[in-house]
């Protein structure tokens, strides 16, 4: 059974000693378009307030047997579209260590991917076959292109949530982020 939670790792994360949050969203979620834990973590990260920023990295749990990337399985994306209309500021939380960012906006976006090296494997094979996906596996690519109504609308939201939580630095910074994953000028 796929189980749902946030879990402060700030002492296990070996990155730099700040709160850092895992949060595990489960194939549940997805398939129910079922926004109740999701909304209970916002509801803790914005309680936070500015030391909110950059404090969250997402795990998808319920795919690891599948070779499709997240942001190709409809119901992930489906899901990841209704996140952002309930919260456009949602990346305001995410830490860019581990390249959840722009998973996130892959799943939101239009993507355009150049592959290098072999195919894609699932995470669970890549584990049975002994391969480090984050020092074995060749880089792809990218090519993310965010609808300008959805980018503005994101981007609006950035800046008034800044203001709220009296972070513009932290806001601008995300906002400096999408536009270079989306080649904004």
């Amino acid at each position: 059974m796929e189980e749902e939670y946030m879990q402060d790792i700030s002492l296990q994360s070996g990155l730099e000693p700040s709160t850092l949050f895992l949060i595990n969203i489960s194939k549940t979620s997805f398939d129910s378009m079922s926004f109740v834990f999701i909304d209970n973590c916002i509801s803790q990260l914005q309680e936070l307030k500015n030391k909110g920023f950059g404090s969250v990295l997402i795990m998808i749990d319920g795919y690891g047997d599948i070779a499709t990337e997240v942001y190709e399985i409809p119901e992930i994306r489906n899901w990841m579209t209704g996140l952002f209309e309930r919260y456009p500021y949602f990346l305001y939380f995410i830490n860019y260590s581990i390249d959840t960012h722009i998973t996130l906006l892959s799943c939101i976006g239009d993507i355009k991917i150049t592959y290098y090296g072999e195919e894609t494997l699932s995470p669970m094979e890549y584990l049975l076959r002994g391969i480090d996906v984050m020092k074995d596996v060749a880089r792809k690519n990218w090519v993310i292109t965010l609808d300008d109504s959805l980018f503005y609308r994101i981007e609006k939201s950035l800046i008034d949530y800044g203001i709220r939580v009296n972070d513009f630095m932290g806001a601008a910074e995300t906002i400096k982020m999408i536009r270079t994953i989306t080649n904004r000028k």
